[in-house]
């Protein structure tokens, strides 16, 4: 059994199922105002996206261990907008985003428990303007919300 950042490696590296999921989802790549996308160009995409994005999450937990440098604070960001701050997660429910200066599709989804101390919960590819429109990231959601109840109960989130 693999770790969310694991499998998020594992599939975002396999061309055959990058191929297989943009064939199946091609209308979702016109979201980025780039119907030129074929389902190849946003299989490499999300290749280079999960690399970059999977070595700067293990450098940053890395550096933020012994205090080298940055650390995941640098690279999480609240999951709700700013005008949600009364939303009941606000605090906890985070993203890191793939390519973050530009128009990046890829999320990594996480708990955040205390400073520099985050529980990946899932990934996915955000194809769409709410994440509520996407049934696989409306699973994520809840994956994230069960891991929010969850650590808050063992008192994890401080």
């Amino acid at each position: 059994m693999h770790n969310s950042l694991d499998q998020m490696a594992i599939w975002y590296n396999d061309a055959e199922f990058l191929n297989e999921y943009f064939n199946e989802h091609a209308g979702k790549l016109t979201y980025y105002n780039n119907p030129s996308y074929t389902p190849q160009d946003a299989a490499i995409r999300t290749q280079q996206e999960a690399t970059a994005l999977t070595q700067e999450l293990k450098a940053l937990a890395t550096d933020g261990l012994t205090g080298d440098g940055g650390s995941l604070d640098d690279l999480f960001e609240p999951l709700h907008a700013v005008e949600a701050y009364n939303h009941p997660r606000y605090y906890t429910d985070v993203k890191a985003k793939g390519y973050p200066n530009e128009a990046p599709w890829l999320r990594v989804y996480a708990v955040k428990c205390d400073d520099n101390l985050y529980v990946i919960t899932g990934f996915g590819l955000k194809l769409v303007q709410d994440m509520r429109d996407d049934p696989d990231l409306v699973n994520e959601l809840r994956k994230l919300e069960a891991a929010t109840e969850y650590l808050d109960s063992i008192g994890m989130i401080l």
